[in-house]
């Protein structure tokens, strides 16, 4: 039996039961055998594939963004990447401001906030070409940040409490040891910021349907937002908001696992080998970031806000059509990654003007994607 897995059934015996948050933390971020501590989880040799991974035209465009929005808003040339993974964003950044933006890039800063050991000397031997312009810190050792806080498929990673209605109760799934394996076992909530969390959101769920309950998204975002003293917030994730996120046509909720590009719902295999992610409830992110002084400026589609961040010129340099094909996956609504990708603009301690660039409206977005399907 697999050394985690083993783990995880002894400490489920000692205890009675675990919540599933508990299990996610364990077989995602164990200091030894957790998938980010010990794996190589990103791009084709990993169990998932990003839009960093797609195209290095993704960190390109959010270059320009960032550049504009500094330079629109007057925020000092900070960057900091929360949850940088193999740090091919950052280098894609920073590649970008080198070559064509030099005087910007002689005044950047670029924190990132990692808290894997294995993730940051991967980043670091990644990023030498830019050690100068790069710092890592902890969550904790960031206060006052003014610039730009970004952060990339990070929320989705953060461990998730799991709730069913049953006959008109709800109650929380536990993760128990019967039979001889792990399963899953309906009883009281684990904490009262259940209850809280799903009268504030409006959660309301039919009988037998599973909804995924984010409570260290709730603390990540009001902690943000205690740091943050002038910038912009940009999270980027696959999820929506509380309304869609809970429709009575999501059952089964929204957890699942990737291992080797290939999906499955086998949540007690494979522990540590396999990456478990649930989808982002954006709704959370905006209501308790107000708590701690966080303004939604925007929320959209990933290929809006690409859109907006300058992607076309990308497509038009395209050197191949394999590289525009790449690109274009992108910001396609219909599959790619412009499906189930969002997008939230948050603000604190600066004024957001009508002409901000993720300001734009609408029509503005589809003139340009009707340029981008003439090309």
């Amino acid at each position: 039996m697999d050394v985690l897995k083993e783990f995880v059934i002894q400490l489920v015996k000692e205890k009675g039961k675990i919540t599933f948050a508990e299990f996610m933390e364990i077989a995602l971020y164990h200091p030894e055998y957790g998938y980010y501590q010990k794996e190589n989880p990103f791009g084709m040799q990993g169990s998932f594939y990003t839009s960093v991974d797609a195209s290095e035209s993704f960190g390109r465009t959010l270059a320009k963004g960032f550049e504009e929005t500094i330079k629109e808003l007057n925020l000092a040339p900070i960057l900091c990447e929360m949850g940088a993974g193999s740090g091919m964003l950052a280098n894609d950044i920073l590649n970008y401001y080198k070559a064509e933006s030099n005087k910007f890039y002689s005044e950047v800063k670029y924190i990132i906030i990692e808290k894997s050991k294995y993730l940051i000397d991967r980043q670091k031997e990644l990023l030498k070409e830019h050690i100068d312009k790069v710092e890592w810190i902890s969550f904790d050792g960031l206060n006052d940040f003014e610039g730009v806080f970004f952060s990339n498929e990070l929320v989705d990673a953060f461990p998730v409490h799991r709730i069913i209605n049953i006959n008109g109760d709800l109650k929380e799934l536990y993760v128990i040891y019967h039979d001889e394996k792990l399963q899953f076992y309906p009883d009281e909530f684990s904490t009262v910021n259940l209850k809280e969390y799903i009268g504030k959101l409006g959660v309301k769920l039919v009988d037998k349907q599973i909804a995924d309950i984010n409570l260290d998204a709730v603390k990540w975002i009001k902690d943000v937002g205690e740091k943050i003293n002038k910038g912009i917030v940009v999270t980027i994730d696959y999820g929506f908001d509380a309304k869609n996120l809970y429709a009575p046509f999501r059952m089964d909720g929204t957890v699942t696992c990737y291992f080797k590009h290939t999906q499955n719902n086998d949540f007690f295999e494979r522990i540590g080998y396999q990456d478990i992610t649930a989808f982002v409830d954006f709704s959370a992110l905006m209501e308790y970031g107000k708590e701690s002084g966080l303004n939604v400026v925007n929320f959209e589609p990933q290929w809006v806000f690409l859109l907006q961040s300058g992607i076309l010129d990308e497509i038009r340099n395209a050197k191949t059509d394999l590289h525009r094909t790449r690109i274009k996956s992108l910001i396609i609504p219909e599959g790619g990654f412009g499906t189930n990708f969002n997008v939230l603009i948050q603000s604190k301690g600066v004024y957001i003007p009508d002409t901000f660039l993720y300001n734009k409206k609408p029509y503005d977005i589809f003139e340009q994607l009707s340029e981008m399907y003439a090309e």
